[in-house]
């Protein structure tokens, strides 16, 4: 059998989608694990629904009296369009030599070695583009999908998005008075109580020289009165438990794109999540592609249809000049079903 027969017979869609399918995502990856979660959809068309209800109080009568007319208030908002396509190609390295190696009577683990670290590579680069995608979303309320020209907007009101009035890394910055101005801000328009705030170290580090942390620690009335060290990490905790505000949660995440670092979240951001489920505010969806039909078919597919949603990993080969590629697809992006229940502040300068 010749040499590019063997590889092709040891190259196989399906063991490849199927192990793509193993591959968790990173751990690291706070925002399309816990934030946003992925969740997978039958079709390609995302549609979030989001709805308002008020019901006024009923009215007393006396027992001779007919019970009041009443009327329905509810608002209803409804964003559909179709899910991105995102993926990428790998040509098999080193074709040539594996071609000459095999040809001389090696096995093929090398190439099977090389087709399954482009599988990892392939899945990384589609949950990494995720994690982007749920860090833009959060932060601006848009997501911009590079290779269309395209933002997605989901419409997060201006008042879900202020600017502190003096910046915290200002020895006259407020951030207690902030932040809890924020929440009674959330409070006051009916939405639930924030579960934990997403920043930056640099962020959070600033609330720990702040006069009006340490003011609030020490019980001073004013300024002058109050001790000048620097709070403890778990000093400014105390502060906030007192003002029943939500545990922090740092993340300076970092990843590879266009051969750079990029950070995933601006180090300026202070985003107030919801503690409500995901199902109920946000999720990374993830749609079925074309590619994936293969996988459904026949007496004894692959995938169940309910599995075929996600990411797929698939070969095909050129013979001028020979060459086997790998390519990487799914369908999908971060949704926000809800758009006025978090706050993304900005807290510092750029």
């Amino acid at each position: 059998m010749e040499a590019l027969e063997l590889l092709l017979r040891d190259t196989n869609d399906t063991d490849l989608t199927v192990f793509a399918r193993q591959i968790d995502t990173p751990a690291n990856y706070r925002l399309t694990r816990e934030v946003l979660p992925e969740t997978r959809i039958q079709g390609v068309r995302f549609r979030s629904t989001s709805a308002k209800r008020r019901v006024n109080a009923a009215k007393f009568r006396a027992y001779d009296a007919p019970t009041a007319m009443a009327k329905r208030q509810a608002e209803r908002v409804v964003n559909e369009g179709m899910l991105p396509a995102l993926g990428q190609t790998l040509a098999v390295s080193e074709m040539d030599q594996i071609l000459l190696d095999v040809g001389h009577g090696k096995d093929t683990q090398d190439y099977i070695d090389l087709l399954y670290g482009d599988v990892e590579r392939h899945v990384e680069s589609v949950q990494t583009a995720q994690e982007l995608a749920a860090g833009q979303l959060l932060a601006t309320g848009t997501v911009t999908l590079p290779g269309l020209g395209l933002d997605v907007n989901w419409n997060v009101p201006v008042e879900n998005r202020p600017t502190a009035g003096i910046l915290w890394d200002d020895p006259d910055a407020t951030p207690l008075s902030d932040e809890r101005a924020w929440m009674d801000y959330l409070a006051d328009t009916g939405a639930p109580a924030p579960r934990e705030v997403i920043t930056s170290r640099r962020a959070r580090s600033l609330l720990a020289a702040n006069a009006e942390y340490r003011a609030a620690y020490y019980g001073s009335s004013t300024i002058g009165g109050t001790p000048t060290a620097t709070l403890a990490p778990n000093e400014v905790d105390v502060v906030r438990a007192r003002y029943g505000l939500p545990p922090i949660v740092t993340y300076d995440v970092q990843v590879w794109n266009d051969d750079v670092y990029q950070r995933v979240l601006p180090d300026n951001k202070w985003i107030m999540i919801p503690d409500v489920a995901a199902s109920e505010w946000g999720q990374t969806q993830y749609g079925q592609t074309r590619e994936a039909a293969k996988f459904t078919s026949g007496t004894n597919p692959a995938l169940t249809r309910e599995e075929a949603p996600g990411i797929v990993v698939v070969s095909h080969y050129d013979d001028n000049p020979v060459q086997i590629y790998t390519r990487g697809a799914a369908i999908g992006m971060p949704v926000l079903y809800v758009p006025d229940i978090h706050i993304s502040a900005t807290v510092l300068g750029g």
